[in-house]
């Protein structure tokens, strides 16, 4: 009966190490997680990370074999990792690259019993520190998470390879972290920590300090990339403090508006959906989470100003789903249910938002 009253929160991450050259660091992790290593990557990022640490990796006592991923990110695939990894003797995986990649490596570490390093070579989500794994089918579409029994062990972000990513990604990014505020008006309202529980008051206050930031500096970060005055800022933000708001919103047992979209276009517009990355499809669901919410058009502008400034996608249209009314009223009937939008109220106004942003 004791157990539950427990609260189980995961957030953060062992060790965080950000700023130019923390790649460095990535020799010492494997070695005090016990020196042999599997690394995973993307086929480009991985090379790009071999390269700036391949001198400390050769020269230390320590072992690895790098591996490249080129699937999508499916539970099958992970116990493959997560098996080759025991079965050869390998202490720690490490992977390297975007969400689809340490996504990957995330879910075989849970399968594996492994501890795991992650190396993110982008900001394009909070994937690097975040504790579920986002998982899919073998036809690209979304398939249940899979839950991290326990934090990352270490995350690596150099400074100098994230600067290297393409500019898309540093936009998304920016847009799946400013997602977190208007969802956590989802179905809510709070102003203060009396009007909720503490968990949600400190995922508000955390989600209002990314939001703010992120709006204000979003254009410069984008315009200048690592040359931005506050670019590290940035890294801090999109992976780490992101995924500590996305801790404390755990257990709520639904998606908001925002994500929901995402899985809707990955699940029934999959083949398209692949040309756009996971942050631009969040930032068209904002539009409609902060018209649902009731936020005025003037704060609905300022994001969607901001968005087109970043030459994101502003439109369902733009994301190439079809805009029929039988479309839109598929795509509005499973983001109401997935986002527990029950009443017909509420999936009417659902539905005038829809209309009203896209």
């Amino acid at each position: 009966m004791v157990k539950q009253n427990i609260s189980v929160l995961k957030v953060g991450c062992g060790k965080f190490f950000h700023g130019p050259g923390a790649i460095e660091m990535l020799s010492d992790e494997i070695i005090r997680l016990g020196g042999r290593a599997l690394i995973v990557g993307g086929p480009t990022t991985l090379k790009l990370v071999i390269d700036a640490a391949e001198k400390e990796l050769d020269c230390r006592p320590l072992t690895y074999k790098a591996l490249v991923h080129r699937d999508y990110c499916t539970t099958r695939l992970a116990r493959d990792y997560g098996d080759m990894a025991l079965e050869n003797g390998y202490t720690v995986l490490v992977a390297v690259g975007g969400g689809k990649v340490i996504d990957e490596i995330k879910c075989a570490s849970v399968f594996s019993g492994l501890p795991v390093i992650t190396v993110p070579t982008s900001v394009a989500t909070c994937a690097a520190t975040s504790m579920v794994a986002i998982m899919y089918n073998e036809k690209g579409q979304r398939a249940p998470a899979v839950n991290l029994k326990k934090e990352v062990d270490v995350c690596i972000a150099d400074t100098d390879l994230i600067g290297t990513a393409p500019r898309n990604g540093l936009a998304a990014g920016i847009l799946d972290s400013i997602a977190k505020l208007p969802e956590c008006f989802h179905q809510k309202q709070a102003d203060s920590y009396q009007d909720c529980r503490l968990e949600e008051y400190i995922q508000l206050v955390n989600s209002k300090a990314i939001f703010a930031f992120l709006m204000g500096e979003g254009r410069e970060l984008y315009q200048k990339g690592r040359k931005a005055h506050r670019f590290n800022d940035c890294i801090l933000t999109n992976l780490l403090h992101t995924s500590i708001v996305s801790g404390f919103a755990d257990g709520s047992g639904q998606l908001a508006i925002a994500h929901a979209t995402y899985d809707f276009m990955r699940t029934w517009n999959t083949e398209a959906s692949y040309r756009y990355l996971h942050g631009e499809m969040v930032a068209v669901g904002v539009l409609i989470q902060m018209a649902y919410n009731g936020e005025t058009k003037e704060r609905i502008e300022e994001v969607r100003s901001l968005m087109r400034d970043l030459d994101m996608p502003l439109t369902l249209q733009d994301l190439e789903y079809d805009t029929g009314d039988e479309s839109i009223a598929f795509f509005t009937k499973i983001i109401g249910t997935d986002a527990n939008v029950t009443t017909a109220e509420d999936m009417a106004r659902l539905r005038e938002c829809v209309n009203q942003v896209l």
